[in-house]
């Protein structure tokens, strides 16, 4: 890409020769039948030194991006990897336990088996994630006109999610505020089910989280808010970065995909997500147009 610049770099060159050419023709008081002749003459050169500028710049356009999806990608294989030798490195010490005989007694076998399931429950939640990520970017996961209640989809994603919260000691709170009969995309419990359980996690025990809906005029809105410990406002811009967790607190709460799934899913359904801090936590608030 980078051999059209020299070639966009003549090209303007080119372009502007031929206006200075008929600027000074002008000043010069040429008459006005022999400028236009001159501006006849240097039309075609014009036009293609501007048609190729154009070409040059869309060609280092698109290099631009080639040069990005190659950074997030070599990004993404890094984070992915740190994100599986965790869980790998778990599995591993487990299981050189159990072979050289370390275990003894069947308590601690039992508590190695636990850590190893959970080791390969964040694998399986990590492939899961990155596979429904490659997913909705193609735009394969999204197909289809299914619909379904708004009320459906909150209450299934809460009670997906009830488990956690009890075990924290957490209240989930919803209203829906006439939204209920609200038509949208089933693929919504996803994204309702992230945010829950990003909540969760960021919410001191005893602590509420709560999800609203309302219909607003051409869409609905739906939001997600907590008692967590809120968000860093130069941490706003990359909460819905893949695997960006913030700071060392957050690292290892879940596969670091649910945010950017949510986001991924809400872009395709044609809304949009946000999020704020608030003094006592954080909001997440996802809009939806009328026939998501």
């Amino acid at each position: 890409m980078s051999g059209w610049r020299p070639i966009a770099i003549v090209a303007a060159a080119s372009f502007a020769v031929c206006l200075g050419t008929l600027g000074l023709a002008a000043a010069s008081g040429m008459p006005t039948e022999e400028l236009g002749h001159l501006g006849q003459l240097l039309l075609p050169a014009l036009l293609v030194a501007s048609v190729v500028t154009a070409i040059a710049a869309r060609r280092q356009a698109a290099a631009e991006r080639e040069r990005l999806a190659e950074e997030q990608r070599r990004d993404l294989l890094i984070a992915v990897s740190h994100d599986l030798r965790t869980p790998l490195a778990g599995l591993r010490a487990a299981a050189e336990a159990i072979d050289d005989r370390v275990v003894d007694d069947r308590e601690t076998l039992l508590r190695y088996v636990a850590e190893m399931r959970s080791a390969v429950d964040s694998l399986v939640a990590l492939v899961d994630d990155l596979f429904e990520l490659t997913q909705i970017d193609a735009g394969a996961i999204l197909a289809g006109n299914e619909r379904a209640r708004l009320a459906d989809v909150i209450g299934t994603a809460v009670a997906t999610c009830d488990p956690e919260a009890l075990g924290k000691g957490l209240a989930v709170e919803t209203a829906l505020n006439g939204a209920g009969d609200a038509a949208c995309s089933p693929r919504l419990t996803r994204v309702v089910q992230n945010l829950l359980q990003n909540a969760i996690r960021h919410t001191p025990p005893d602590g509420t989280v709560r999800v609203e809906a309302r219909v607003l005029p051409g869409g609905i809105e739906l939001a997600v808010e907590d008692d967590g410990e809120g968000i860093a406002p130069e941490a706003l811009d990359r909460v819905f970065e893949p695997f960006w967790r913030g700071d060392s607190s957050r690292a290892g709460a879940g596969s670091g995909l649910g945010l950017a799934l949510a986001k991924r899913i809400v872009d395709a359904l044609g809304g949009e997500i946000t999020v704020e801090s608030l003094p006592t936590g954080s909001r997440f608030a996802v809009l939806l147009p009328g026939d998501s």
